[in-house]
């Protein structure tokens, strides 16, 4: 089969059925305890469980705290919606405000760990190798980009849900709870993040294509992956159409800034490096070191391309092509808009580079290439896993809370700095003196 061809092959296989066994739940379940807990490490100086992140705190906790849950959850903030981080803050809201930071950064840190687990499980319909599945899920608790911006912060759940949601339209699972969750996180992410939009033509794809048998998918599936993709465009579709109907009302805006030059360029020298040079290596200014670094990021990207079109494995085109398509257009669209090219964007585009990569290296005999980019991920991750970011100078949630109870004897309102301490203007919880008593 051609590459050309190869485009044209439907992007999701359908998985066979399997039984599910108590040993695979167990193992799931560790991994989400693992990667919850490193996630919480990733985080240095004040650490994750006695901080809250700027929008955490100053928006959605503030608001969950002052509005109410459930006017705080059709709340628009910076142009969209925000449905996973309003329900999370609902969430800590439950508990005495002494405990919203580790409620929190919990919360956070667990959602990217199931994340990372469910990618593995829906990546089995493309990628047999059992390495394979690890480096294109694992890349979500140890993406070594954006550590200030996104590490065990609610308000950036979005970034790990986007790349998630390229796994769940690309997923046939087999039976109705696999079927069910890709949905449902469909739904989800669509509703926190207006960027989905970006997954339109796949999911419309997914839902209208239709495939003939042949020896990778038997006539038998074919009608259930057309109710599953068309389950999928509708959770997709309808988490949008939230999200248009917010601006169409006037009840969600943004300013926008379109810098067409920036998007390219961001894309070419930040997000396609992320994954393989990591933040602490590349800095924060893009100088001729960057431009040096970016370039061997390249000759990586460049070397695994030529060993797939030889032939020395046996590439998977259609993810690795479909994967670096939505990893560009992921990163151009916000700064296409916004005219900013935060760190924080390439970090669901860096996990699609990486899925690229991995596509491109599955092993046909000899697993070398695919041993080689394991080495480097894993020598990439383990340099960035805890770069030191603004959230490590505090301050701290408990001490912060002990000086705002003795003012509440007069006040009415308490004012509760949050990091990152040293923005102008400050991050501050705005709640009722009642919440902090």
């Amino acid at each position: 089969m051609t590459i050309t061809q190869t485009l044209f092959a439907a992007p999701a296989r359908a998985e066979t059925t399997r039984p599910a066994r108590w040993r695979g739940v167990a193992i799931g379940a560790a991994a989400v305890a693992a990667g919850t807990a490193l996630g919480l490490l990733r985080q240095p100086g004040a650490g994750a469980l006695d901080t809250i992140w700027a929008e955490d705190g100053g928006i959605f906790l503030a608001e969950a705290v002052r509005q109410g849950p459930f006017d705080a959850l059709v709340t628009s903030y910076a142009g969209y919606f925000h449905f996973v981080p309003r329900l999370m803050a609902a969430i800590a809201t439950l508990f005495p405000a002494g405990a919203a930071s580790t409620v929190l950064a919990l919360q956070a840190a667990l959602a990217v760990s199931l994340l990372a687990v469910l990618v593995y499980v829906a990546s089995g319909s493309h990628l047999t190798g059992t390495l394979s599945r690890v480096l294109v899920s694992a890349v979500v608790v140890v993406v070594p980009v954006a550590q200030g911006d996104v590490l065990n912060s609610i308000a950036n759940f979005h970034w790990y849900g986007l790349y998630a949601l390229f796994w769940m339209l690309i997923w046939t699972p087999s039976g109705p709870a696999g079927r069910t969750v890709a949905v449902a996180v469909t739904f989800l992410v669509a509703t926190s993040d207006i960027i989905a939009v970006v997954f339109v033509p796949l999911a419309l794809w997914r839902a209208f294509h239709r495939p003939g048998p042949d020896s990778e998918h038997s006539p038998s599936l074919t009608a259930g992956r057309d109710r599953q993709g068309i389950a999928l465009a509708g959770g997709l579709g309808v988490g949008l159409l939230i999200q248009f109907a917010g601006l169409l009302s006037g009840s969600s805006e943004r300013d926008l800034s379109p810098d067409p030059v920036l998007a390219v360029s961001g894309f070419l020298l930040r997000a396609v490096p992320a994954p393989l040079i990591g933040e602490r290596w590349l800095g924060d200014d893009v100088d001729a070191r960057w431009l040096a670094l970016a370039a061997l990021a390249w000759l990586v990207v460049g070397a695994a391309f030529l060993i797939a079109y030889t032939r020395r494995t046996r590439p998977a085109w259609t993810l690795a092509v479909v994967a670096g398509l939505h990893a560009a257009a992921l990163y151009m669209l916000p700064v296409l808009l916004t005219g900013i090219a935060t760190p924080r964007y390439a970090v669901a585009p860096a996990m699609l580079v990486v899925t690229a990569l991995v596509a491109l290296l599955r092993p046909a005999g000899s697993r070398v290439p695919l041993y080689a980019l394991t080495v480097v991920l894993a020598l990439v991750a383990a340099v960035n896993l805890r770069v030191d970011n603004t959230r490590a100078d505090g301050p701290l949630w408990s001490d912060e809370l002990d000086r705002v109870r003795a003012a509440c004897t007069v006040d009415d309102e308490a004012i509760v700095p949050i990091t990152p301490r040293d923005q102008t203007p400050l991050w501050l919880v705005r709640v009722p003196c009642d919440y902090v008593r």
